[in-house]
């Protein structure tokens, strides 16, 4: 412990009595993780509350003992579970010698500087394995090995934003091949706004460790967790969602309704079977496919039936035994377009929820990258 904060402690150790585990920083600032967050009168999950704080908040920490924090609310100490608050600011220490202060969180950041050991410093956040610091009136990062605080290693999370991105030229993908919830706080609790599909791309507005803040192309803004979204450098590309992609499939798809069946073929005009049919519109988009249905469903990645989209192609078995043998490409709204050399014969559209068509599904896939 440098002498300085020694002497903090000292100044306010008047003011406040906590376990032998706690301790104080006149610096440290923290804020609720969710909404209508429990403050109570001791450090104990049966504690009389106090007061809820709401998410976004700052209050001063003056302590932590154990999972609970001890802020000062309406100048008067109250305890928050670690579960659900987080540090933003906070007391460090740099630990070694010319430390690298780098502009990102990288290695190969560039520098802005260097710390003495011993040099102190405020930290405002984390990304990885980097503090972010206040360094010269900026944001700076610093490697984790070589800076110290007594709350950083408490802390289960400590706020960041943006992680020393430029955000103007940074987008998200959506990776979960189910689609990812787009919730009102970045809590697993919170309400799912809607749910992005596979492929999505989204405007980044914050980063952080768990959840990153999106805005969609409608004006919507919300948390996604950072686990299932690709953050990428550069400009968008040109379609919003990879359903968007889809759509041009199925418009392209349905030139083709009364194109009559001929098993084996392939011409869109002439004739094709179920699995022609989805393998030429795909090939048209620049999609190779394998060529037969029960082979095709080896094809791209499984979803599931009700996260299904325009684009995703969707499998049956129509033969009375248990493999796949019919293929079609969904269109959106309940629908599919295929090839059918039953009662409709050829290119046509069909209800998913019709009484073959639900008797005979079996899976879908998604194709559209």
């Amino acid at each position: 412990m440098i002498v300085s904060k020694a002497l903090k402690q000292v100044c306010i150790a008047t003011s406040i009595v906590m376990a032998s585990s706690s301790i104080t920083f006149a610096a440290d600032m923290g804020q609720a993780t969710e909404a209508a967050v429990n403050i109570r009168k001791e450090a104990d999950g049966g504690a009389d509350v106090v007061a809820k704080i709401d998410k976004g908040s700052e209050y001063t920490v003056l302590g932590k003992s154990g999972d609970w924090y001890q802020i000062s609310y309406d100048s008067e100490d109250a305890f928050v579970s670690a579960d659900f608050f987080e540090i933003t600011k906070t007391d460090a220490v740099a630990t070694g010698n010319d430390v690298n202060v780098r502009k990102s969180p990288s290695a190969d950041g560039d520098i802005l500087g260097q710390l003495a050991e011993g040099k102190e410093v405020i930290v405002t956040g984390q990304s990885g394995d980097w503090y972010r610091i206040s360094y010269d009136g900026q944001s700076g990062y610093v490697n984790k090995d070589y800076i110290s605080g007594e709350l950083l290693t408490g802390a289960s999370s400590i706020a960041v934003e943006n992680a020393g991105q430029d955000i103007e030229q940074t987008y998200g993908v959506v990776t979960a091949a189910t689609g990812v919830k787009l919730r009102k706080e970045a809590s697993m609790i919170s309400i799912v706004l809607t749910v992005l599909p596979y492929g999505s791309e989204v405007n980044i507005d914050r980063v952080g460790q768990q959840w990153v803040r999106i805005i969609t192309d409608d004006g919507v803004k919300g948390y996604v967790s950072a686990e299932f979204l690709s953050i990428r450098k550069g400009e968008r590309t040109t379609r919003s969602y990879a359903f968007s992609k889809g759509a041009e499939v199925v418009a392209y798809a349905k030139q083709f309704i009364g194109t009559p069946y001929v098993w084996g073929g392939t011409s869109l005009t002439k004739g094709v079977d179920c699995s022609g049919f989805v393998y030429s519109v795909m090939k048209h988009f620049g999609i190779t496919l394998n060529r037969a249905s029960y082979s095709m469903a080896s094809n791209g990645i499984a979803v599931s039936k009700a996260e299904l989209q325009a684009g995703d192609l969707v499998f049956f078995n129509s033969g009375g035994n248990s493999g796949i043998c019919h293929v079609g490409i969904y269109m959106g709204d309940g629908n599919y377009i295929h090839s059918t050399n039953g009662a409709a014969y050829g290119v046509t559209i069909t209800a998913l929820n019709s009484d073959y068509s639900a008797r005979t599904y079996v899976t879908a896939r998604r194709v559209i990258r």
